[in-house]
């Protein structure tokens, strides 16, 4: 007999793969990328834990190194993130209301899961996780749903200008190092993630959970919760749906863009006023962002090897916590014991080293499956059903 459902409550479910836009995929994929060349250097060092002092002096490799990850890198991945992000639950929120369906009514459960996910992965794995913060603004994002396009693009404003304030108060980009009296915590952590226990480690980072994440939230709050509210507005705007159409803008950005980060970023990197240095940031880091992101969506019209980079983009969450796992195996002491043994520039060469691999797991796991191991349990826990894992044997065979 065939179950009938008289229910009028409109079914919300995942987005299905032939409604997903492959360019967000490709800069989720880069994202990925520079994440990981970002936070290598707080899993191998203590560099990113107050009283850290870095080797005087350091082999001019590793300087340049360390200048090429600044410039190009910090601050500019997670930008592409929280973009990706806020645009995102645009896209989620038209689909549910294209559906008559309310997106509050599954929306703060993915939230949920998400600020889980980011405290698992904080414990055990990377302090600086930046999954619990997302997860928490996310809740702020709901309230802008339903702004206006001025009314986003002001609060935008409105944030990064208090992000600049905060970031100067706190002592520039670069602050955040000075020692705190009574604790010499670099040195607790060479302690901890040089000693062959895992134990150890988890109870390092369990301490430092909490405050870890205040400063975090401190440093990117304002900047992230900018972010949201731009990506929500190309999200309206439909930008990235229109590649095409909208190819004489995002050629203007990506000059604008590269112009701006340029003079900013070499501002952020040789001022030694922490002011000064928190004004290059907080306009250069988004500007060189904005930059890479057109260049990547006018590559995507081009050519078609990115897509292998979508696929990276597709698991970014899987991809993003493996890099965890993988650098905690590398440098801790249960591990391969590197810790505090690899300067800049040789953490280069195991990030390209990591994503080399990435890139292949990635297609060959969706060859296989429609979704990353951790995207799978997201989605379950979120829509309250088990999601279907394996592809279909048809699409596996054509694949």
């Amino acid at each position: 007999m065939t179950k009938v459902n008289f229910s009028t409550t409109p079914t919300i479910v995942p987005v299905q793969q032939h409604e997903r836009i492959h360019i967000l995929d490709i800069l989720r994929g880069f994202a990925v990328f520079g994440i990981l060349a970002v936070n290598i250097s707080g899993f191998a060092s203590p560099s990113i834990l107050p009283g850290y002092l870095p080797p005087d002096p350091m082999p001019w490799y590793d300087a340049l190194g360390e200048s090429v990850m600044r410039f190009l890198a910090e601050g500019k991945f997670y930008t592409i993130f929280a973009f990706l992000f806020g645009l995102g639950f645009s896209v989620q929120l038209s689909r549910a209301e294209a559906k008559g369906a309310n997106i509050r009514s599954f929306y703060p459960r993915r939230l949920w899961v998400l600020f889980g996910f980011g405290i698992l992965h904080a414990l055990f794995f990377w302090m600086g996780d930046i999954l619990r913060l997302y997860a928490l603004l996310g809740f702020a994002l709901l309230a802008f749903r339903k702004r206006s396009n001025r009314t986003l693009l002001t609060w935008a404003i409105i944030f990064f200008i208090l992000s600049f304030f905060v970031l100067g108060l706190i002592g520039g980009p670069a602050g955040g190092n000075d020692p705190i009296p009574g604790f010499d915590v670099a040195g607790m952590a060479r302690q901890a993630y040089t000693s062959n226990s895992f134990l150890a480690v988890v109870i390092f980072q369990a301490v430092l959970l909490l405050p870890d994440f205040v400063i975090i939230a401190l440093a990117q709050g304002l900047s992230v919760m900018a972010l949201f509210l731009l990506g929500l507005l190309a999200g309206k705007s439909q930008l990235f749906e229109q590649l095409e159409e909208n190819r004489t803008l995002l050629k203007r950005t990506l000059l604008i863009g590269f112009s701006i980060g340029l003079a900013g970023n070499s501002v952020m990197l040789l001022a030694r006023d922490p002011w000064l240095a928190s004004l290059g940031f907080t306009i250069g880091a988004p500007a060189l962002s904005a930059a890479y992101v057109s260049a990547l969506a006018l590559l995507s019209l081009r050519v078609g090897w990115l897509s292998a980079l979508g696929n990276v983009g597709r698991m970014a969450l899987s991809n993003y916590v493996l890099q965890s796992i993988v650098c905690s195996f590398l440098f801790n002491g249960y591990g391969l014991g590197l810790y505090d043994q690899v300067g800049m520039s040789g953490l280069w060469g195991i990030v390209f080293a990591i994503f080399a691999i990435q890139i292949p797991l990635s297609n060959w796991w969706l060859e296989r499956f429609q979704f990353g191991p951790l995207e799978w349990i997201w989605r379950s826990l979120t829509y309250r059903q088990l999601q279907p894992m394996r592809r279909p044997l048809n699409r596996v065979l054509m694949a």
